[in-house]
């Protein structure tokens, strides 16, 4: 089990490598297309492995948004969940006990800089949360710079906005359609 959570793990670093000195695009998607059957796997069983309340609220919106862009939105990590707990730290500067709830969709296979993140901060404080974000899409755009330099525009025009009390990201080419789903689910 353990060794299927290091498999989707690793799969979701990669999505985000390409520091200098990284391993070349061809590298990279050889690894990740070898990592993804047992990240797929893995992905499947976190939802049965974690607790009851881990299939948050946001569990439905989760497989709407995968669903809109199945093409390239491959991979999932909800609040509670044990992939989420393990990479919040990395992805949002914080515990999962500074948040109420969260997701993470994105592209497990590599290469492409799509991603949502939908983030509920427990203190209630949105501005934190906006900074998070946009620090985040930051990251996203240094990490695809030397690494796939046509996803740059994507996150260029990658959106942060607040609603009800929830901060999102959203990364993809389908992000006017996809906010629009957002905001509907969380209103």
């Amino acid at each position: 089990m353990k060794v299927k959570y290091i498999a989707l793990l690793a799969a979701l670093l990669m999505s985000g490598c390409g520091a200098e000195g990284s391993s070349s695009v061809s590298e990279v998607s050889s690894a990740a297309e070898t990592t993804a059957a047992a990240a797929s796997e893995a992905a499947a069983e976190s939802v049965s492995d974690s607790q009851p309340e881990a299939a948050s609220s946001l569990g439905e919106l989760c497989e709407k948004l995968k669903a809109a862009d199945s093409s390239v939105l491959t991979g999932s990590a909800i609040y509670g969940e044990r992939l989420f707990e393990k990479n919040c730290k990395k992805l949002y500067l914080c515990e999962q006990s500074d948040l109420t709830d969260g997701l993470i969709v994105y592209n497990n296979g590599g290469g492409k800089a799509d991603e949502i993140s939908v983030i509920k901060p427990a203190d209630g404080n949105t501005d934190t949360a906006v900074k998070v974000l946009n620090d985040r899409k930051e990251l996203r755009y240094n990490d695809f710079k030397g690494y796939v330099p046509a996803e740059l525009p994507k996150i260029e025009a990658g959106r942060v906005f607040t609603v009800n009390g929830w901060c999102v990201l959203v990364i993809s080419d389908s992000a006017d359609s996809l906010e629009k789903l957002v905001r509907e689910e969380l209103s």
